[in-house]
Protein backbone atom coordinates (compact mmCIF):
# COMPACT_ATOMS: atom_id res chain seq x y z
CA UNK A 1 0.00 0.00 0.00
CA UNK A 2 2.91 2.31 0.72
CA UNK A 3 3.95 2.34 -2.94
CA UNK A 4 0.40 3.12 -4.05
CA UNK A 5 0.23 6.15 -1.74
CA UNK A 6 3.64 7.37 -2.91
CA UNK A 7 2.60 7.06 -6.56
CA UNK A 8 -0.62 8.99 -5.84
CA UNK A 9 1.41 11.73 -4.11
CA UNK A 10 3.80 11.86 -7.07
CA UNK A 11 0.79 12.20 -9.40
CA UNK A 12 -0.59 15.07 -7.29
CA UNK A 13 2.84 16.74 -7.33
CA UNK A 14 2.94 16.49 -11.12
CA UNK A 15 -0.58 17.94 -11.27
CA UNK A 16 0.67 20.93 -9.27
CA UNK A 17 3.64 21.24 -11.62
CA UNK A 18 1.22 21.20 -14.57
CA UNK A 19 -0.66 24.13 -13.05
CA UNK A 20 2.55 26.14 -12.70
CA UNK A 21 4.22 25.09 -15.96
CA UNK A 22 1.48 24.08 -18.43
CA UNK A 23 2.52 21.39 -20.89
CA UNK A 24 -0.28 18.84 -21.14
CA UNK A 25 2.17 15.94 -20.87
CA UNK A 26 2.52 16.32 -17.10
CA UNK A 27 -1.29 16.38 -16.77
CA UNK A 28 -1.65 13.05 -18.58
CA UNK A 29 1.23 11.58 -16.58
CA UNK A 30 -0.20 12.83 -13.27
CA UNK A 31 -3.67 11.40 -13.93
CA UNK A 32 -2.08 8.11 -14.99
CA UNK A 33 -0.01 7.99 -11.79
CA UNK A 34 -3.02 8.75 -9.58
CA UNK A 35 -5.07 6.01 -11.24
CA UNK A 36 -2.12 3.58 -11.05
CA UNK A 37 -1.66 4.36 -7.35
CA UNK A 38 -5.33 3.65 -6.59
CA UNK A 39 -5.19 0.40 -8.56
CA UNK A 40 -2.06 -0.60 -6.61
CA UNK A 41 -3.86 0.01 -3.33
CA UNK A 42 -6.78 -2.17 -4.49
CA UNK A 43 -4.46 -5.02 -5.56
CA UNK A 44 -2.18 -4.90 -2.52
CA UNK A 45 -3.03 -7.82 -0.21
CA UNK A 46 -5.05 -7.03 2.91
CA UNK A 47 -2.20 -8.34 5.06
CA UNK A 48 -0.05 -5.43 3.77
CA UNK A 49 -2.76 -2.78 4.32
CA UNK A 50 -4.34 -2.84 0.88
CA UNK A 51 -7.54 -4.27 -0.49
CA UNK A 52 -11.06 -3.13 -1.17
CA UNK A 53 -11.66 -0.89 1.87
CA UNK A 54 -8.37 1.09 1.70
CA UNK A 55 -8.87 1.41 -2.08
CA UNK A 56 -12.34 2.89 -1.61
CA UNK A 57 -11.00 5.24 1.08
CA UNK A 58 -8.27 6.38 -1.33
CA UNK A 59 -10.85 7.02 -4.07
CA UNK A 60 -13.10 8.94 -1.64
CA UNK A 61 -10.17 11.05 -0.46
CA UNK A 62 -9.17 11.82 -4.05
CA UNK A 63 -12.75 12.83 -4.92
CA UNK A 64 -12.59 15.38 -2.10
CA UNK A 65 -8.91 16.36 -2.18
CA UNK A 66 -8.37 16.69 -5.95
CA UNK A 67 -11.05 19.37 -6.61
CA UNK A 68 -9.95 21.20 -3.46
CA UNK A 69 -6.32 21.27 -4.59
CA UNK A 70 -7.29 22.39 -8.09
CA UNK A 71 -9.55 25.11 -6.70
CA UNK A 72 -6.85 26.40 -4.36
CA UNK A 73 -4.31 26.41 -7.18
CA UNK A 74 -6.62 28.36 -9.49
CA UNK A 75 -7.29 30.80 -6.65
CA UNK A 76 -3.69 31.49 -5.62
CA UNK A 77 -1.44 30.68 -8.60
CA UNK A 78 -2.47 33.84 -10.57
CA UNK A 79 -1.14 35.95 -7.67
CA UNK A 80 2.32 34.37 -7.66
CA UNK A 81 5.13 35.96 -9.69
CA UNK A 82 5.05 33.10 -12.19
CA UNK A 83 1.25 33.14 -12.35
CA UNK A 84 1.24 36.86 -13.15
CA UNK A 85 3.15 36.04 -16.33
CA UNK A 86 0.47 33.61 -17.51
CA UNK A 87 -2.79 35.26 -16.38
CA UNK A 88 -4.24 38.64 -17.34
CA UNK A 89 -4.75 41.06 -14.46
CA UNK A 90 -8.33 41.46 -13.32
CA UNK A 91 -10.00 44.87 -13.16
CA UNK A 92 -10.24 46.37 -9.66
CA UNK A 93 -13.65 46.10 -8.03
CA UNK A 94 -15.88 49.06 -8.86
CA UNK A 95 -13.73 50.26 -11.75
CA UNK A 96 -15.42 50.32 -15.12
CA UNK A 97 -13.63 48.92 -18.12
CA UNK A 98 -12.51 51.87 -20.22
CA UNK A 99 -11.59 51.45 -23.86
CA UNK A 100 -10.62 55.11 -24.14
CA UNK A 101 -6.95 54.17 -23.86
CA UNK A 102 -7.05 53.40 -27.60
CA UNK A 103 -6.23 56.59 -29.53
CA UNK A 104 -9.16 56.19 -31.95
CA UNK A 105 -11.67 55.79 -29.13
CA UNK A 106 -10.13 58.56 -27.01
CA UNK A 107 -10.58 60.88 -29.99
CA UNK A 108 -14.31 60.11 -30.03
CA UNK A 109 -14.71 61.29 -26.43
CA UNK A 110 -14.71 64.90 -27.69
CA UNK A 111 -18.08 64.28 -29.37
CA UNK A 112 -19.92 63.28 -26.20
CA UNK A 113 -22.98 65.51 -25.76
CA UNK A 114 -22.68 67.19 -29.20
CA UNK A 115 -25.49 67.49 -31.73
CA UNK A 116 -25.29 66.19 -35.26
CA UNK A 117 -27.37 65.08 -38.22
CA UNK A 118 -27.72 61.53 -39.51
CA UNK A 119 -26.20 61.20 -42.98
CA UNK A 120 -27.51 57.69 -43.63
CA UNK A 121 -30.52 55.84 -42.24
CA UNK A 122 -29.76 54.17 -38.91
CA UNK A 123 -31.08 50.61 -38.71
CA UNK A 124 -29.75 50.88 -35.96
CA UNK A 125 -26.25 51.84 -37.21
CA UNK A 126 -25.17 54.38 -39.77
CA UNK A 127 -23.19 57.59 -40.26
CA UNK A 128 -23.68 60.92 -38.49
CA UNK A 129 -22.28 64.33 -39.43
CA UNK A 130 -20.84 66.15 -36.42
CA UNK A 131 -18.63 69.24 -36.71
CA UNK A 132 -18.15 68.57 -40.42
CA UNK A 133 -16.96 65.00 -39.88
CA UNK A 134 -18.76 61.77 -40.80
CA UNK A 135 -18.56 59.29 -37.92
CA UNK A 136 -19.93 55.78 -37.41
CA UNK A 137 -22.83 55.83 -35.00
CA UNK A 138 -25.50 53.57 -33.58
CA UNK A 139 -28.84 54.29 -31.99
CA UNK A 140 -30.23 52.81 -28.81
CA UNK A 141 -32.21 50.31 -30.86
CA UNK A 142 -34.22 52.87 -32.82
CA UNK A 143 -34.53 53.20 -36.58
CA UNK A 144 -33.78 56.73 -37.79
CA UNK A 145 -34.09 58.36 -41.20
CA UNK A 146 -31.27 60.27 -42.86
CA UNK A 147 -31.23 63.98 -42.01
CA UNK A 148 -32.59 63.62 -38.48
CA UNK A 149 -31.06 65.66 -35.64
CA UNK A 150 -29.37 63.55 -32.96
CA UNK A 151 -27.34 64.02 -29.77
CA UNK A 152 -24.33 61.87 -28.81
CA UNK A 153 -25.20 60.20 -25.50
CA UNK A 154 -22.15 57.95 -25.06
CA UNK A 155 -19.25 56.20 -26.79
CA UNK A 156 -19.49 52.43 -27.38
CA UNK A 157 -16.38 50.81 -28.80
CA UNK A 158 -15.39 52.82 -31.87
CA UNK A 159 -18.87 54.23 -32.55
CA UNK A 160 -20.96 57.02 -31.12
CA UNK A 161 -24.30 56.17 -29.54
CA UNK A 162 -26.85 58.76 -30.65
CA UNK A 163 -30.39 59.57 -29.56
CA UNK A 164 -32.88 61.54 -31.68
CA UNK A 165 -33.70 65.06 -30.54
CA UNK A 166 -37.45 65.32 -30.04
CA UNK A 167 -37.96 69.08 -29.69
CA UNK A 168 -36.15 72.18 -30.88
CA UNK A 169 -35.75 73.29 -27.25
CA UNK A 170 -33.23 70.51 -26.72
CA UNK A 171 -31.03 71.68 -29.59
CA UNK A 172 -29.80 75.04 -28.39
CA UNK A 173 -27.35 76.68 -30.78
CA UNK A 174 -26.44 74.62 -33.84
CA UNK A 175 -22.95 74.38 -35.31
CA UNK A 176 -22.47 76.19 -38.66
CA UNK A 177 -22.28 72.97 -40.67
CA UNK A 178 -25.74 71.87 -39.50
CA UNK A 179 -27.58 75.10 -40.21
CA UNK A 180 -29.46 74.74 -43.50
Amino acid sequence: MMWGVLIILLGLLLLFAEMVIPSGFMFILSITLVIAGVVMIFYTPESEGGGKTPGLIAVALLVVVLPTIIGVLFRYVPHTPLGKRFFLPSAPVGETNVVASMPEVAELEQYHGLIGRTVTPHQPSGMTLINGRRIDSVTEGLFLDAGQMVRVVRIMGSALVVRPIESTGEIGELPDDLVT
